[in-house]
């Protein structure tokens, strides 16, 4: 994993005090190297006061600014900064973003959007850039991209990110992964939530690291600045400084991955047509730059800063008792199961073989939900017989918990439920297995829990086809995904409404239903530890690991595409009440499963889908049937 960290600095300068402003300039540098921050993005003319207004005609401002800025880059050895200034080429003025590093400056990014509206009046001083490059006091200008140990940065300037036409776009055709944005964007009530969205946007539409910083405090007796400071990449906002401080400078910084970027963008078909050839008459320049070094930020850092859920925003909750996502989801959920039912039209009821479980609960909820809103909802009052539920235990193995929590749950929502055993079905199929082996010792394992799953199967099978049933298949992401269900068992039926679902988000969302909605019985579900009841004591963390850790893998093996030895270290960070040793036994097992699983994911039914990790390869997931992945098995095993 490349792993960078940026940072942004929000400083409160004074107009035309070069050492004042060099003085906080440096001592925001200083903290950002003592924070492991390879690249800081500070303010627009950070250092001579972004309201100069005339005063920048004086050729001693340039003069001084530019004497401020060597002397600034001789600390920057071992970290790369970019500085606002302005320079001066002959009688014209730019607003320039200096990058420095290796101890000098490496070049110039200028100003190419002056606004002249509102407050705004930089026309009247300021010259904008029309494109390609120059030299200006020995090093390049223009429009660059800076080739970096850890990768391609360039930058625009305050209003550039306003403007439709963003010189943003050019400088990642020639190569740019990271831009930076200096600014000097004044105070007004919820403008900074207008920043966010325009920081946000440009990254996503990019496929950038994006970073911006903001002037703060007041400069020139009239506008006051909010300071913040926002990085962004494709999947969000990474990092965000707060706004107002009354501080003289502030800091704010994130980790990026930008082997995540590069894989965001390899994937994205529209960015590679878009981006691949470097349009007619862009004369954006590389610039290597010499002199600097980069060892990766931590990887504990890095995780640390990961949403505790990759399936559940944070940003959506607003309150303990509303989760506006969770309310989305479901919905969503079932109105896609609702309409399913409705336009093929050929269904009676919706089936579901409850299993006392979480995910057969889950597919009761929608399925009643959806059952209520049949028809536009006018016939809501009558849902009940459009639902049917069963439970198909074997007294060997199923629990009488399991069977109070189905019946209980069936009950508080008012549809018929109903018990029917497979003792005798699984005592012939065990005992036609015994004849095709010859044996019953040479039954396995496996097959005797799998033959359980295919006796249900094939009754609620039978069952459908002479109740005009649809059969809703409760496998969810986690599961699927490493093949943890049973090929003519409990992956087939009519339609698979949560097989986009991960383990975690099911029993999130069930206990969040079980609260908005008061439906009481759904706490008996909750407590009841995941089992397939198909074999004595049995529990699906046990066989698997548990689910958190199994749907950090999946979500970062799978989405993220991160290599498995990555994959494991991120786990080991995020989840260090588990011992290394063990999160690598359960790596490596989530690895094997998962690649040897593409057979049952391709023969899954038609499901839903509803989150960014997709596995269905009917909607985007092509992964290769027979294949080796030993040599990322090697890496895991060699791994410290």
């Amino acid at each position: 994993m490349r792993l960078v960290r940026i940072g942004t600095a929000a400083v409160s300068v004074k107009i035309g005090d070069f050492a004042w402003n060099s003085g906080r300039l440096r001592a925001a540098i200083e903290a950002a190297r003592e924070q492991g921050i390879h690249l800081l993005v500070t303010p627009e003319l950070g250092i001579s006061g972004y309201s100069l207004e005339d005063r920048v005609s004086w050729t001693d401002i340039t003069r001084h600014s530019w004497a401020t800025l060597v002397e600034l880059a001789e600390h920057c050895t071992d970290i790369a900064v970019v500085i606002g200034l302005p320079v001066r080429v002959g009688p014209l003025i730019y607003n320039a973003a200096a990058l420095v590093a290796g101890g000098r400056v490496q070049g110039l990014v200028l100003k190419r959007h002056l606004p002249m509206y509102s407050i705004f009046y930089e026309g009247r001083n300021y010259t904008p850039w029309t494109g390609g490059t120059t030299i200006i006091n020995g090093v390049p200008a223009g429009d660059l991209v800076f080739d970096l140990p850890f990768g391609m940065v360039s930058a625009e300037i305050c209003e550039d990110l306003w403007s439709s036409a963003s010189p943003a776009r050019e400088r990642v055709r020639a190569g740019a992964e990271i831009i930076c944005n200096p600014s000097a964007s004044p105070f007004l009530p919820g403008k900074n939530e207008e920043r966010k969205s325009l920081v946000c946007q440009s990254a996503a539409n990019l496929k950038a690291v994006y970073a911006y910083a903001n002037l703060l405090g007041c400069d020139n007796s009239r506008l006051v600045f909010d300071g913040g400071g926002l990085v962004a990449d494709p999947e969000g906002l990474v990092a965000e400084g707060r706004i107002l401080s009354r501080h003289s400078w502030s800091l704010s910084s994130g980790i990026v991955d930008l082997d995540n970027l590069a894989r965001i963008r390899s994937e994205n078909t529209t960015w590679r047509e878009g981006n691949t050839q470097v349009a007619d008459g862009n004369d954006v320049k590389i610039v290597p730059v010499t002199g600097v070094s980069y060892a990766p930020a931590s990887i504990s850092d890095y995780a640390a800063q990961l949403p505790e859920s990759f399936y559940v925003p944070s940003l959506q909750k607003r309150k303990a008792d509303c989760n506006p996502y969770l309310d989305e989801l479901f919905d969503a959920l079932v109105l896609g199961l609702r309409d399913y039912f409705e336009k093929v039209g050929v269904f009676e009821r919706f089936i579901i073989a409850l299993s006392g479980g979480r995910d057969s609960a889950l597919c009761l909820l929608m399925a009643v939900e959806a059952a209520k809103a049949l028809k536009e909802g006018t016939d809501a009052k009558n849902f009940a017989k459009r639902v049917s539920t069963v439970y198909l235990p074997n007294s060997k193995y199923s629990t009488s918990g399991t069977e109070n929590a189905a019946h209980d749950l069936a009950k508080e929502l008012g549809v018929p439920f109903k018990v029917v055993s497979i003792d005798e079905e699984s005592r012939i199929a065990l005992k036609k297995q015994e004849e095709l082996l010859g044996s019953k010792s040479a039954i396995h394992p496996l097959a005797k829990q799998n033959l359980q799953a295919r006796v249900r199967g094939t009754m609620i099978l039978n069952w459908a086809n002479s109740a005009g049933g649809l059969v809703l298949v409760t496998s969810n992401l986690s599961e699927a995904g490493i093949g943890y269900t049973t090929t003519g068992g409990d992956n087939q039926g009519g339609y698979s409404p949560i097989a986009n679902v991960p383990k975690t988000l099911v029993s999130e969302l069930l206990d969040y239903l079980s609260k908005r909605d008061d439906i009481k019985s759904l706490q008996d579900v909750l407590a009841i530890p995941p089992s397939a009841e198909l074999a004595p004591d049995q529990l699906d963390e046990t066989d698997l690991m548990p689910y958190p850790v199994l749907d950090d893998l999946l979500y970062l093996y799978a989405r993220r595409r991160m290599p498995l030895v990555d994959c494991w270290r991120v786990v080991c960070a995020r989840h260090d009440q588990y011992k290394p040793k063990e999160l690598k036994a359960w790596a490596r097992d989530f690895a094997v499963r998962f690649s040897a699983n593409q057979w049952k994911r391709d023969q899954h039914p038609v499901a839903l889908k509803v989150m960014d990790l997709d596995l269905d390869p009917k909607t985007g997931f092509r992964f290769p049937v027979t294949q080796s992945i030993q040599y990322e098995l090697d890496d895991l095993e060699k791994a410290e």
